[in-house]
């Protein structure tokens, strides 16, 4: 077993150091996709540790993360990067090729179906998809190529589309 670097999150709720005792770690993200559900299991997040950091006494949170929400099946994923000045920036993670010029059109449900979002078709991964591009972040904390980034308008409230 490695000195633990990364900590996963599941649900928004629980969350421990990212460990390699009974899996490697890309065999552990893998496993961990492929149980989500969508509805016992419907998030998955992992960020880096702050250097130095004890994860056997603390579970600190990081500003900057991957996440996914969904069913091993059909599934979104979102990274979060914050620039240099403290601008943070969501993105949503395509395949290569994908069509942005209408609005999304998938929706992927979690928590039982209390809660969706809509993607486009490049948008939509799969759990073994997914682990590829979750361990690489692990590795490079990024989302490396051919792999595309949509960023996300995050502002609140978000504006009204009607017209009076």
């Amino acid at each position: 077993m490695s000195k633990p670097t990364h900590i996963d999150q599941i649900n928004g709720s629980t969350r421990g150091a990212l460990l390699d005792d009974l899996r490697s770690y890309p065999e552990e993200i893998r496993f961990s996709l492929n149980r989500m559900n969508a509805s016992t299991f419907w998030a998955y997040s992992l960020w880096r540790a702050p250097e130095g950091a004890d994860l056997l006494h603390s579970i600190p949170f990081n500003d900057e993360y991957i996440q996914c929400a969904g069913t091993a099946g059909a599934m979104a994923i979102e990274v979060r990067c914050v620039d240099p000045d403290g601008t943070a920036h969501q993105y949503a993670v395509g395949k290569p090729g994908g069509d942005h010029t209408g609005d999304p059109t998938e929706e992927i449900h979690w928590d039982e179906g209390r809660h969706s979002v809509f993607v486009h078709p490049n948008e939509v991964f799969t759990a073994d998809e997914a682990a590829v591009i979750f361990y690489t972040y692990f590795l490079t904390d990024k989302v490396s190529q051919p792999y595309t980034l949509r960023e996300l308008d995050m502002s609140w409230p978000k504006p009204d589309t009607e017209e009076p």
